[in-house]
């Protein structure tokens, strides 16, 4: 039985990866593997905002954190802020636990090296289609330390800000957060700031996508 026997209703794939040649390969080995998916490819953080934009059916993004112009992990954290219901498959030449455990912190739903044998790249997306996450062996116990590290640091919140928190993996703006917490907009504001600096975080989509894993820890 091929892949898509287990995913005859998917629509379709969506690569990121500056490298027109990375792109095709993984392309030709999607195609091979789910001969009825669509595959989209972009280059850039914008062209694949676009796509997803444009369309709803993409099932998953297989990604590169190694694009020109995006600082880090900005591309993931950014496609998972606005595509929450859309799975991340990392997909990058930076194979260290380093990499692989800052993707977990930021919503990715699996991390496969670009020199791994084709066999487990098609592994790591069957498992993601699933809705199931892949993690190589050897991060198991660095995500666990991450883990005590993010409860630690919820632990330092007050309720209150623990609120705004919570409003903020809604989706809800500083104006919104104060109407619905009745307290001043500039309160809100000084409480997003002081979460941003207990969490270790420096923008409001990382402390989003904290508060989405928040939801679901």
């Amino acid at each position: 039985m091929t892949a898509l026997g287990v995913f005859e209703n998917m629509n379709g794939f969506l690569i990121v990866d500056d490298h027109p040649m990375v792109r095709a390969a993984l392309e030709v080995a999607l195609q091979r593997a789910y001969p009825e998916a669509s595959v989209h490819q972009a280059g850039s953080l914008p062209d694949a905002e676009t796509a997803l934009s444009s369309n709803r059916g993409i099932d998953m993004v297989l990604l590169d954190l190694n694009i020109p112009g995006i600082d880090g992990l900005e591309g993931l954290t950014t496609l998972r802020a606005r595509f929450p219901r859309t799975p991340v498959l990392v997909v990058s030449g930076y194979d260290d636990t380093r990499f692989r455990t800052e993707s977990h912190a930021a919503g990715a739903a699996g991390f496969v090296s670009k020199a791994a044998e084709p066999e487990q790249t098609l592994e790591a997306i069957a498992t993601v289609l699933a809705g199931d996450n892949y993690w190589p062996a050897d991060t198991e116990s660095d995500m666990e330390t991450e883990d005590s590290s993010f409860k630690a640091m919820l632990a330092t919140l007050t309720p209150q800000q623990l609120r705004v928190l919570e409003l903020l993996g809604q989706g809800l703006l500083n104006k919104q957060i104060a109407f619905e917490l009745d307290i001043a907009e500039s309160t809100g504001k000084a409480h997003v700031s002081a979460i941003l600096r207990k969490l270790n975080v420096n923008s409001r989509t990382q402390a989003v996508l904290l508060a989405q894993k928040m939801r679901f820890s």
